[in-house]
């Protein structure tokens, strides 16, 4: 599919295996390369963008008849979901991480966390608290410290590592207040 104008999106920084932050270069679209995934017995149809990580949900029935979409009929109905700005939509696809928000609450309690020895694992919980964290702010997190203590409780039992209520409350207000610090000198 042929763009109208050409878009530019930022794959989100990662740290590698080293240790390094990776920050990928951005990708310039001119036209995008789909795949239109259809599932009949779902009774469900996707858009799959090349380069893009997530697809596209186009088409979701729960009467659970057969699809009867044509092709122009699927590039419409993803043409609409595009909308006036397609390069926010497609930014959208993108998955969060801790590195795109070096500065929220959740990547910094990951850090001070870390400086411990206490690393998150492939099955831990502690990326997408983090992640929640960084999404729902420093406001959000400071109103809901006892949330965030029972997340961190729960993981530290399914460890088998003492928990302190007092000195894990102090550290999560800590890494709000170090937070709200960097993001006011941010914005100066």
């Amino acid at each position: 599919m042929k763009l109208n104008k050409e878009i530019t999106l930022q794959q989100p920084p990662y740290t590698a295996s080293n240790g390094t932050v990776v920050k990928p270069e951005p990708i310039t679209y001119t036209e995008l390369d789909i795949t239109y995934i259809i599932r009949p017995i779902t009774n469900t149809a996707y858009a799959q963008i090349n380069g893009i990580p997530s697809p596209i949900m186009l088409f979701e029935n729960n009467n659970m008849g057969i699809i009867t979409l044509t092709m122009d009929d699927l590039q419409n109905i993803l043409l609409n979901k595009l909308g006036d700005d397609p390069q926010t939509f497609l930014q959208s696809l993108f998955p969060k991480t801790l590195e795109s928000d070096p500065d929220g609450p959740g990547s910094i309690l990951s850090g001070m966390i870390a400086t411990m020895g206490i690393k998150t694992t492939p099955t831990c919980s502690c990326k997408r608290h983090a992640l929640q964290m960084n999404e729902k702010g420093n406001d959000w997190c400071d109103q809901n410290i006892p949330t965030i203590l029972a997340w961190l409780k729960e993981e530290s039992t399914k460890r088998n590592l003492p928990f302190i209520e007092t000195v894990a409350k102090m550290i999560v207000q800590r890494a709000i207040k170090t937070s709200r610090r960097l993001k006011a000198k941010n914005v100066q």
